[in-house]
């Protein structure tokens, strides 16, 4: 098939799961011999070619990021009008806007469309592409969803069947790998993005270390870690290490030696760190909310906590370190991934999707 993957921003400029979803998937498609085309916008624009993905880079005009996707939308309408593609597959709502009028011209073609968040309208019908999500959900041939979560919000907040879309995992370059000495808990995400957990799981750190457990914190990820650990409890602070952004492509390792990978958020719509992480063989701690409960299985690959429950969270920490020594766990956890790797399911899956 001819498949164009459409989004208005772009890996590694952009480090968020959804541009690396981009960046994966196209090659695994490509892997299974179809042609694909990757549309996105970054600072310089070009055209390249690798790993059998053709990508066409747009250059971004405008920082704001409204302006910025309507602006993308408009200059993808005539690429998508230009080209012979099978499927489009958008990852915003204005460039799927962009898909769903190309196909009115290109006949036959399937359009795709993947909500990258939670698709509640109290929190859509208000945002400046609201209009444009609200014509996506109307008029768009395939509506998917990262979680079952997501596909319930839809069928309630807009009476839409959708098809499960998840993130994936390279199960070639997550692996297992020797842990550190000491135990060590990993978390990866924005650093102040508060409902990712990183305030509650320092504080959570320091109960920790109040109860006597020999254990080191790393955070890797953007943001200040400087005014998160000002914030912090004082008992905290010394179990702390800060790792640089680094290359993405070293972020295996980090999760590979890590013993427990926490995320302890609210309202995440998938959980890409913690399928990387349980690729890795490490099992994960997640916050009991949205859809991140969907990929843990409690005292088998990991534990559940309440977000913004430091109590909840050192206890769900604590049963996680000690299952991490249990013989047998690396191995459950690295099977409780393999259903999302991108080669041997998620590509063949949307392949399906695409051929409608």
């Amino acid at each position: 098939m001819r498949i164009a993957l459409t989004h208005a921003y772009s890996w590694p400029e952009v480090r968020r799961g959804a541009e690396r979803i981009l960046r994966d998937l196209s090659r695994a498609l490509a892997g299974h011999g179809h042609e694909v085309t990757v549309f996105s916008a970054g600072t310089t624009a070009g055209t390249t070619y690798d790993d059998g993905v053709t990508t066409v880079r747009l250059r971004r005009h405008f920082s704001a990021a409204d302006r910025h996707e309507h602006d993308f939308a408009v200059r993808l309408l005539p690429r998508l009008l230009a080209g012979s593609f099978d499927a489009v597959h958008s990852f915003g709502p204005r460039d799927a806007v962009s898909s769903i009028r190309a196909a009115r011209v290109r006949r036959g073609r399937r359009t795709v469309y993947t909500n990258l968040g939670l698709p509640f309208r109290w929190a859509w019908d208000p945002r400046p592409d609201g209009a444009a999500h609200r014509r996506v959900v109307r008029d768009i041939d395939v509506y998917g969803c990262m979680s079952r979560h997501a596909l319930d919000a839809l069928a309630t907040d807009y009476g839409r069947t959708g098809t499960l879309t998840p993130g994936g995992v390279d199960l070639d370059r997550f692996r297992p790998a020797a842990r550190s000495d000491i135990p060590t808990i990993l978390f990866s995400g924005a650093l102040n993005e508060r409902r990712k957990g990183a305030a509650t799981l320092l504080d959570a750190l320091a109960l920790l270390v109040k109860d006597g457990h020999e254990v080191r914190l790393r955070l890797s990820g953007p943001g200040d870690a400087g005014a998160l650990l000002d914030a912090a409890p004082p008992a905290a602070r010394p179990h702390v290490d800060v790792l640089p952004l680094g290359d993405p492509d070293d972020q295996a390792t980090r999760y590979a030696t890590a013993w427990v990978t926490a995320l302890p958020s609210r309202n995440d719509s998938f959980g890409m760190v913690l399928v990387e992480s349980l690729a890795c063989g490490t099992p994960v701690v997640a916050g009991n909310h949205a859809a991140l409960p969907e990929l843990v299985t409690p005292g088998v690959t990991g534990a559940l906590c309440e977000p913004e429950d430091p109590v909840s969270l050192a206890r769900a920490l604590e049963e996680t370190l000690e299952l991490a020594r249990r013989p047998g766990t690396g191995d459950a956890c690295r099977a409780s991934a393999a259903p999302f790797d991108w080669t041997t399911s998620i590509a063949p899956a949307l392949e399906s999707v695409y051929r409608g």
